[in-house]
């Protein structure tokens, strides 16, 4: 069952990202929350970041791939490569992003 659905849409909407990207990135990293540590779900800072909420994560990490350096003003295939430099990594993503509607 999906989870955090109104977060996810709401950080999406706040902050100009696809709203399937923060779901996408939660299931190519931690399996939808099944590997998580620290309330991060999205492997974010290598796995080391942790979160207070799962709803705090969600809003940092957007904020992160949208408005700060090295993500802004990339592309959503650049963001997802810096976000993870393995060469498959952006298109993993984006099929699992083509899944969720």
């Amino acid at each position: 069952m999906p989870q955090h659905i109104s977060e996810y849409i709401r950080a999406a909407d706040r902050y100009g990202l696809d709203y399937r990207m923060l779901p996408a990135l939660s299931i190519r990293e931690t399996q939808c929350g099944l590997t998580e540590r620290q309330n991060n779900r999205w492997g974010y800072n290598s796995g080391r970041q942790s979160f207070a909420s799962i709803e705090a994560g969600i809003n940092y990490v957007a904020w992160r791939l949208a408005d700060q350096p090295p993500y802004k003003g990339k592309t959503l295939r650049e963001k997802l490569f810096t976000y993870n430099p393995l060469p498959s990594y952006p298109a993993e993503v984006l099929w699992i992003m083509r899944q969720i509607e």
